[in-house]
């Protein structure tokens, strides 16, 4: 059997973590991949390496002689797909630029993963990780009080630009495979790490001007948020520890009971995300036998639709009095300590409730029924031995390809030729757009699955959303989330627990391309919508399912439900954030959920590839466990039991990974300061740092302006600094209205948003998808998010359905035009 990309030739230039990521997400659907390394030296192979390393051949070339740039020029010249994530002028100087690449094979597709945008003032600096996470607002905005009170920034050992660059290339690269499979035309495409880390800030850019007090995180009172925090954010610097905690305290006190971590019997704590849903709210509570005696007690279990508040609402957490809200609390708390944590994890996930224990990477590595689901791999590496790590991100099957078995890195010390054999293409028109034609049905709830099918739309698909009659979630899961995630889809409402609605969705199947969903196996089959009963229907569609915990070999938690925060609390993203103590969630959907919906997308398009290449229909899917494992990639590879977190930075007093490599208040404000190890001597030197340790970095540091610093290391190429931006600053530099908006905003530097009017009746501000710019098809400018419902009958006639049987499912209830609880786009 063939796997999906079969035959299909990579070259990887580059050997930074953005390249390697997007050439092993190509390694994993079988790809040939060839990555150029450096030249040997004496530093010994890490875990990191054999993960990064997998399924390719890594060949060592010295691209700066004449006969290393010979042979990569040899290897382009064959190649499908070329990466490269090289320093600012690297392949203009090397000769191997995409326009010099594409004059000697105009099928090729090039991905340059550059780390700021052409245009920014930063692209011509060394970008490192973390001078990219500074400029996105990843130290600021992520921690509790960072947004409220910019206090000192937090430094996160989470590689954002690396993971988001290296997936956004995958996709990237495999889009301009499938165009190219189409059309016979390769072209350029530029993925700007800074912007793929905005891909992942999106909601937490967003802003909705006047919006409900009850979709701010955290819910605050308005005079808190508006008037008290902005003047303590003036003098935060001079607030006591005892201050501060007094803040934080009183932000905390809104938080939901229903959304956080509370210990067990065993000391052990238990992560629990149940917040607003008419089930899972009530199970949760049910579960820990405090439901009844709630109730008795005068809460209420009514819709969390509805407008107003009693202020006693179990589903509507924000709507609590903080005496409600407090008791609740402290009711869910009693009754978790009561028994241990693992138990109460299997009790929740029976009862269908989001939970886990809370656990620390090592302990996620070396979980017995995660293995088993393949969600992590042992592989033997020649140097290593046995090395644990995450398994394959994304699984496709089909009756003629499926994904390859896991295949351990290849080293050849002199450069070979690529072994597969050419793959052809069709000479057809290349103006049309990226996607033009595919047909994208999305089933899909909440954010992971709608990413991918906003993304989708981005390149030009046609997505139409399916929602139930009636939802589960609240309204900022549904509503809220959906400003961003549901962009540029048409909405309709069909009931496909009823027969006559599972008939209405089959005739809009048989003329489909791909149906996307985020349902268990038995509910998929209840409804119509597993594979099987698909391809019945359609025998080449492509069918993308994004579980909480599957693995390529599914595995005994496939069914368990989960949610991006579970899954950090799960994964050790939590613990290396904060402490195992004292976990610290990561941000608000802006860590798994839009890698999921990222890695959703890369296996749409890879099988779109697949059956472009006359390899049939797939079966593609994903996980938001998956993905909580790229986004820490460097941290999920070890070749013993435990993971070395000795020296590995964390808890929220975190600043750096070393001292080169740092966030150090400067004498006019924070910024990063990056340099390569090897030039840290010459860097201490320059700025007449005494020490050698990130104290005495910091004490000269702080007498000197961000200005006299860059002054000083202007010579050392490696060395930058990046200063702190804010999501608030960058919204406010970078935002258009929408009538004044440039026809060129692909091009203009980093980062781009629009103020436009929704159908919400709030102006909402939203970033632009910039993270991807093809050099030749414009991204879509999306239709705000519709309501649910708002294209049912538009759609039905469409797909050629007669007036009188679209009449008959109105009738029925079968088919709605809007949601019954929602009396607003978004309730109060």
């Amino acid at each position: 059997m063939m796997t999906p990309l079969e035959n299909v030739k990579v070259l990887n230039l580059g050997t930074r973590w953005a390249g390697q990521v997007a050439a092993l997400l190509l390694a994993d659907q079988g790809a040939e991949v060839v990555e150029i390394t450096r030249p040997a030296n004496s530093a010994k192979s890490e875990a990191i390496d054999a993960l990064l390393g997998r399924g390719k051949r890594l060949i060592e070339l010295d691209l700066n002689t004449a006969s290393g740039r010979a042979q990569a020029l040899k290897l382009t010249e064959c190649a499908d797909i070329v990466l490269e994530n090289m320093r600012p002028g690297a392949v203009t100087r090397l000769g191997l630029d995409n326009t010099t690449l594409r004059a000697s094979n105009p099928q090729l597709t090039t991905v340059s993963l550059p780390g700021f945008a052409p245009g920014d003032p930063r692209s011509e600096t060394a970008a490192w990780e973390g001078s990219i996470n500074a400029a996105t607002g990843v130290y600021t905005d992520l921690s509790p009080l960072g947004p409220l009170l910019g206090r000192t920034p937090v430094y996160s050992a989470i590689p954002m630009a690396s993971a988001y660059g290296g997936v956004l290339g995958a996709v990237t690269a495999s889009l301009g495979l499938y165009h190219r499979l189409a059309t016979g035309v390769g072209q350029h495409f530029t993925v700007p790490l800074a912007d793929a880390v905005m891909s992942a800030m999106a909601l937490l850019i967003a802003h909705v001007e006047g919006q409900p007090n009850r979709y701010d995180f955290p819910p605050i009172e308005r005079s808190m948020r508006e008037v008290a925090f902005p003047i303590l954010k003036d003098v935060s610097n001079h607030l006591d520890d005892k201050q501060v905690t007094r803040l934080l305290d009183y932000v905390r006190s809104f938080a939901s009971p229903g959304l956080g971590s509370y210990p067990a019997a065993d000391g052990k704590l238990v992560f629990i995300c149940a917040n607003d849903h008419i089930y899972q709210t009530r199970a949760l509570l049910q579960t820990l036998g405090i439901f009844d005696r709630l109730i008795a007690e005068g809460m209420e279990a009514t819709s969390p639709y509805v407008q107003g508040s009693s202020g006693k609402n179990l589903y509507k957490a924000a709507g609590l009095t903080m005496e409600w809200r407090t008791h609740l609390r402290q009711e869910i708390a009693a009754a978790i300590k009561s028994a241990p944590a693992a138990d109460w994890e299997q009790r929740l996930r029976e009862a269908n409730v989001p939970a886990t224990v809370v656990r620390t990477t090592t302990e996620w590595l070396t979980e017995p029924g995660l293995h088993e689901a393949g969600v992590t791999a042992d592989l033997d590496d020649a140097e290593l031995g046995p090395v644990r790590q995450a398994g394959r991100f994304v699984s496709l099957e089909g009756e003629a390809q499926a994904s390859p078995a896991l295949r351990h890195r290849e080293t050849e010390q002199a450069g070979g030729d690529f072994q597969s054999a050419a793959i052809t293409s069709t000479a057809a028109s290349s103006e049309k757009n990226l996607l033009d034609g595919i047909k994208v049905l999305d089933f899909s709830n909440i954010i992971a699955g709608p990413a991918a099918g906003r993304t989708l739309a981005e390149f030009g698909a046609e997505v139409i959303r399916v929602d139930p009659p009636a939802p589960q979630a609240g309204p900022f899961a549904t509503m809220w989330f959906g400003i961003d995630v549901n962009q540029g889809k048409r909405a309709i409402i069909l009931d496909l627990k009823t027969e006559a609605g599972r008939q209405a969705i089959a005739e809009l199947i048989t003329d489909t391309d791909v149906v996307l969903h985020n349902f268990l196996d038995r509910s998929a089959e209840r409804l119509g919508i597993d594979h099987s009963s698909l391809k019945a229907l359609n025998p080449d569609i492509i069918s993308c399912q994004i579980s909480a915990w599957g693995g390529s070999n599914g595995g005994p938690y496939k069914d368990d439900p989960a949610f991006d925060p579970v899954m950090q609390a799960a994964s050790g993203i939590m613990t290396r954030y904060g402490t195992p103590e004292q976990p610290v969630l990561h941000g608000i959907a802006s860590c798994v959920d839009y890698m999921t919906g990222f890695l959703a997308t890369l296996g749409i398009v890879q099988a779109l590839s697949a059956r472009a290449l006359g390899r049939g229909g797939s079966y593609v899917r994903t996980s938001l466990a998956m993905a909580a494992q790229l986004v820490q990639f460097p941290f999920m590879a070890s070749v013993s039991d435990t993971v070395d977190t000795q020296h590995e930075p964390r808890g929220q007093q975190a600043r750096g990974q070393a001292p080169h490599q740092s966030l150090y208040q400067f004498a006019d404000g924070w910024a990063y300061l990056g340099c390569a190890e090897a030039d840290s001597v010459a860097l201490r030197t320059e700025l007449d740092i005494s020490g050698t340790d990130a104290a005495s970095y910091a004490v000269r540091l702080q007498g000197l302006t961000i200005a006299e610093v860059r002054q000083h290391l202007a010579d050392i190429v490696s060395a930058s600094v990046c200063e702190i931006s804010t999501l608030a600053a960058i919204r406010a530099e970078r935002t258009e209205d929408q009538h004044s908006e440039s026809n060129n905003w692909l091009n203009t530097g980093s980062f781009a948003l629009v103020r436009d009017e929704h159908p919400s009746g709030y102006p909402t501000t939203l970033p632009r998808p910039t993270w991807v710019r093809p050099d030749q098809h414009a991204i879509q400018k999306l239709t705000p998010a519709p309501a649910p419902g708002a294209h049912t009958e538009e759609v039905l006639r469409g797909s050629g359905m007669d007036e009188k049987k679209i009449r008959r499912l109105f009738e029925a209830g079968v088919a709605r035009k809007a949601w019954p609880a929602l009396s607003c786009y978004l309730p109060d």
